[in-house]
């Protein structure tokens, strides 16, 4: 019998807060109850992280690894936890627990009335002006090109995994791709649901979503995108 829940975490690069974060999710899947697999998907790290992924494999039944043999984004690591991912939900937890794992019930609990549980995050604090200044761009430009009232698009979703396979993902170089699906998905007229959830800032490590090519692929996807759609 499958599990209700994949939690998919990725990792590049992730030794310092990869066993925390399975010890974290483990923990709280046990006390909720959960059926669920945790499946990590190491992305090319070259810190070790792989083969601490697989002595967490050896030490939970419920734990599964995949290796990409060179680093690929979390784009493509996401697609490949989608095409493996046994659960009828997915949820992307990120190796630094960028999420009150409490809240983990307000997403379940969405999911009876949706097919995707958009998490909306409370708190930025740690954000310097010019990231502050990049999500608020981001947010504003697909609301407006592509009519989202959504009121965030890059932060964690619960997914119904059947729904996400019949979703083309084609912006996994960048950034643009979990906006790409819940706008497919609106399009397809699935049930997006929005809960409100507390972010937790990273504590080791180091984040790799404001790199400045990364940002500017992102764009470039977005625009893109839009002028496809504009087209059909």
């Amino acid at each position: 019998m499958n599990p209700t829940l994949t939690v998919f975490i990725p990792a590049y690069n992730e030794a310092a807060n990869l066993e925390g974060c399975v010890q974290a999710v483990q923990a709280k899947l046990a006390a909720l109850g959960v059926e669920a697999e945790i499946l990590i998907v190491d992305d090319g790290s070259q810190d070790g992280s792989g083969a601490l992924a697989d002595a967490l494999a050896a030490r939970w039944s419920n734990l599964r690894v995949i290796h990409h043999p060179a680093n690929r984004g979390i784009g493509a690591a996401f697609v490949t936890a989608v095409s493996a991912a046994l659960g009828e939900w997915l949820i992307l937890i990120p190796a630094d627990l960028a999420m009150d794992l409490d809240d983990l019930p307000r997403y379940l609990e969405a999911a009876h009335q949706a097919d995707i549980v958009v998490g909306l995050r409370s708190d930025r604090s740690d954000y310097t002006w010019i990231r502050r200044l990049i999500s608020w761009v981001n947010i504003r430009l697909v609301q407006v090109l592509f009519g989202m009232s959504l009121r965030q698009f890059q932060y964690i979703s619960l997914y119904r995994t059947p729904v996400l396979r019949q979703i083309e993902i084609e912006y996994w170089q960048s950034a643009f791709f979990l906006a790409e699906i819940l706008i497919k998905a609106r399009d397809q007229g699935f049930r997006l649901v929005e809960v409100e959830v507390r972010y937790l800032p990273r504590r080791a490590g180091r984040a790799t979503g404001v790199r400045p090519r990364l940002i500017l692929r992102t764009l470039l996807d977005l625009f893109h995108y839009f002028w496809v759609r504009q087209r059909r």
